[in-house]
């Protein structure tokens, strides 16, 4: 087996840190201090379950069931949480629950941690963990049960298969997966009505993506929810400005034109 299945990078991995760093905009459950000896205690344990005289391959089944069946990460199972704590970041470090999403970066810091090259890649099932052994190995964990999936290609098999195999495993960009954790954050507050911290992660992915009108119309949405309608028709004008053709757009148009004649009546 080829020996670069070890991740080698010049940047540091401040993907799980970023979120949770970001997180603490709209949560105070958790502090930044305990969240960081939780992780380091994670990583200590893990450690200590892998035997390195073993093959690539057996250690990282060694780290799996470490994580799934000693220290408890998994899923919730039966447990009744909301989605507003199992896609919290901060949340599935400190009780070792958590959604696919959260999982997986969960799991991909502490993988990366041990030495190996875990990412997160997009396959056609959708975002999945993925851990490259080699240029022509690699297994995929589904991060909510612990299962695993082992592909390979074989030095007899042609070569267009390893090319195959390095595409599918073709990690999703950083800044890509924070927008994606936030904005899952984001939906899961608002379907909550927990509108005063989705007004706050609402503002942190404007802040990553100032120039996208669908925020600006996220915001107006919180805003009005909050009785802050002055405030709202700004972001609503943006967004139908920006997208006059979206549907949404012609909705919000109209319920601001009626609410305009009931002004003009009243006066």
């Amino acid at each position: 087996m080829s020996a670069n299945w070890l991740y080698e990078s010049d940047k540091p991995d401040d993907l799980l840190r970023e979120v949770i760093l970001l997180e603490s905009n709209w949560q105070d459950e958790f502090f930044i201090d305990d969240i960081e000896l939780q992780l380091a205690e994670l990583t200590a344990h893990l450690s200590v379950s892998i035997d390195k005289s073993e093959p690539v391959q057996e250690q990282l089944y060694q780290a799996v069931d470490c994580l799934i069946d000693e220290l408890a990460i998994t899923g919730p199972g039966l447990q009744d949480l909301p989605e507003s704590s199992l896609a919290n970041l901060s949340f599935c470090i400190m009780h070792r629950t958590g959604n696919e999403m959260t999982l997986a970066v969960l799991f991909r810091y502490l993988l990366r941690q041990l030495g190996f090259n875990a990412l997160i890649a997009e396959l056609e099932e959708g975002m999945a963990l993925v851990i490259r052994l080699s240029s022509s190995e690699l297994i995929i964990l589904d991060a909510l049960s612990g299962a695993t999936e082992y592909l390979i290609s074989n030095d007899d098999v042609k070569n267009s298969l390893v090319s195959d195999i390095a595409a599918y495993a073709k990690e999703i960009p950083h800044d890509e997966l924070v927008k994606t954790l936030i904005s899952d954050q984001k939906l899961a507050l608002l379907d909550e009505g927990m509108f005063e911290e989705a007004l706050t992660c609402v503002e942190t992915l404007m802040d990553l993506l100032p120039e996208d009108p669908y925020e600006r119309r996220d915001r107006g949405l919180v805003l009005n929810q909050l009785d802050c309608g002055k405030w709202a028709k700004d972001d609503f004008d943006y967004f139908i400005k920006a997208c006059p053709n979206d549907p949404m757009a012609m909705f919000i148009r109209l319920q601001l034109e009626e609410q305009n004649h009931i002004v003009e009546t009243i006066h």
